[in-house]
């Protein structure tokens, strides 16, 4: 017999587990099965709530004309029904199941043949057990799956798992387009910025040399080494490195340390002679800018030609300041 349409009580008086008293023989278990099946479609509408409940045992019963304990045994016991009852239960769960749009799942030919099945099991007739019997093969035989029915079912079914796979790897590809494109986005913002720090860096290397060049022609002369006594010459170098050291302080002072650096590094190596080179070293341990004044010091003197390394210690040791002298000349040395 089918079941299709609805789905066992579980733990109810209608458990297809629920086991048979003592005595029941097999006839009367199919028929008791069948029995709880149909009362499973019976089911009772209430207004005040959403959908519908299976009726209790009761009120089962009385919807079918017996008592609750005749109900129970007709489906748990040895007591095998009339087909007045057959008839009437039957019609009622058809009814039921078509309003919940399912199928009552045996005819009510095949109902009566197991009541006849169980009453001949119940009086020992042969002939009624053969008869019986085929009864018995033919609702095998009906109930047998159609192998094209289950051969839908597994395409079925294959299609469903298919559109699952689909589905998932639908939501993956989402999920990383997704961080692509905010990767995407924090990469322009990255590139934005450092498009920033390059020109400003640019704008103040491009000032710097404008500076430099107006306070190195002041005097309408070109860098050449310093001579004794010419106080123009080292006004000139004075002007220049406190400009240097000016846009360096104030780079350092707004958080970008490493912009002042680059900015005194390159002023340095490529604008300013040793001398100038060695007032700008002075000039910032004068502002207490330490940190970028080791720093200057290390990497000029490890860069620069040996000339040139010497010739801002031997300024630096003039200036009065022989530790960063020692410092310098240890840098070129390694």
């Amino acid at each position: 017999m089918s079941s299709a349409g609805h789905s066992p009580v579980r733990g109810g008086w209608l458990d297809p587990r629920k086991p048979f008293k003592d005595g029941v023989r097999p006839r009367k278990r199919q028929l008791g099965l069948a029995l709880r099946a149909l009362c499973r479609l019976l089911h009772l509408d209430e207004p005040a709530e959403t959908g519908r409940r299976p009726l209790k045992q009761a009120e089962a019963a009385n919807r079918l004309g017996c008592a609750a304990d005749e109900l129970s045994r007709y489906l748990n016991d040895t007591r095998i029904p009339s087909q007045d009852f057959l008839e009437r239960l039957h019609k009622e769960a058809g009814a039921d199941a078509a309003a919940s749009g399912q199928d009552v799942g045996i005819t009510l030919e095949a109902l009566l043949s197991l009541r006849t099945s169980a009453l001949a099991e119940q009086q020992g007739c042969e002939h009624c057990q053969e008869m019986s019997g085929r009864i018995d093969s033919l609702i095998q035989q009906l109930n047998a799956p159609c192998p094209q029915c289950a051969a839908h079912e597994r395409q079925q079914e294959a299609r469903r798992r298919q559109r699952k796979k689909l589905a998932a790897r639908l939501r993956s590809a989402s999920r990383e387009q997704t961080r692509l494109r905010l990767e995407r986005a924090e990469l322009k913002v990255a590139v934005a910025d450092l498009k920033a720090e390059l020109t400003e860096k640019l704008a103040v290397e491009a000032g710097l040399r404008e500076r430099l060049a107006a306070a190195q022609g002041t005097g309408g002369q070109l860098p050449v080494p310093r001579q004794p006594g010419d106080r123009q010459l080292s006004a000139r170098d004075v002007s220049a490195a406190r400009q240097l050291v000016a846009q360096a302080e104030e780079l350092d002072g707004s958080g970008r340390e490493d912009l002042a650096f680059t900015l005194l590094r390159q002023g340095t190596t490529e604008l300013l002679t040793p001398a100038e080179t060695a007032l700008v070293f002075v000039e910032l341990r004068h502002r207490q800018r330490d940190r970028l004044a080791n720093d200057l010091i290390h990497v000029y003197g490890r860069d620069q030609e040996k000339q040139d390394v010497m010739a801002v210690a031997l300024e630096l040791h003039e200036a009065g300041a022989p530790d960063d002298a020692g410092a310098v000349l240890r840098a070129a040395l390694g």
